[in-house]
C-alpha cells in the first residue's frame, strides 16, 4: 500500500533574497577579491596556491555569515519543538547552532590564513580587522 502522504522538500525558505541584486556568488567573489588585497604582499608566492582555496571558502563563509546574522537578528535563542509523538518542549534556535558551528569554522580558516602570511608583512593586522567585521557588523 502506498503512502498518501507527500511531501514537498523541494523549497527550503519562503523568503525573498534580501538584495535581489547582488546575489551570493557576487558577495562572495567581493569578499574574494578584498582578500586577496589584504593577503597580497603578505602570503608568499611559494604558498599563494595553498592559501587561494582557503581563500574562496573564507569568503563564503563570511557572506554566509552575514546572511545568517541577517536572518537571525530578530530571532529568540531557543524554540518550541513538538516531535509529534506528544513530546514538546523547548531547544536552542537551530539557526544559532548552524550559526555557530559557521562561525567556529571561519575562524578556524582565519587562523590557517594568518600562519600562513609573513610576520613582517603588515597583513596580519589587516586580516584580523577583517575577522572583527564579521563578529561586530
Amino acid at each position: 500500500m502506498q503512502s498518501t502522504r507527500i511531501r514537498n522538500n523541494n523549497k527550503i525558505s519562503e523568503k525573498s533574497p534580501r538584495n535581489p541584486t547582488r546575489s551570493t556568488q557576487t558577495k562572495t567573489q567581493s569578499e574574494i577579491t578584498k582578500l586577496q588585497k589584504l593577503t597580497k604582499d603578505a602570503i608568499p608566492d611559494a604558498v599563494r596556491d595553498v592559501a587561494m582555496p582557503l581563500i574562496h571558502n573564507i569568503a563564503w563563509q563570511k557572506v554566509k555569515l552575514d546572511e545568517a546574522r541577517h536572518d537571525l537578528m530578530n530571532e529568540s535563542l531557543f524554540c518550541d519543538y513538538d516531535n509529534g509523538g506528544g513530546q514538546t518542549g523547548i531547544r536552542e534556535h537551530p539557526g544559532f547552532v548552524a550559526y555557530n558551528k559557521l562561525f567556529a569554522t571561519f575562524s578556524r580558516g582565519i587562523k590557517q590564513l594568518t600562519d600562513l602570511m609573513e610576520v613582517d608583512a603588515g597583513g596580519v593586522d589587516e586580516l584580523q580587522e577583517y575577522f572583527n567585521e564579521s563578529r561586530i557588523a
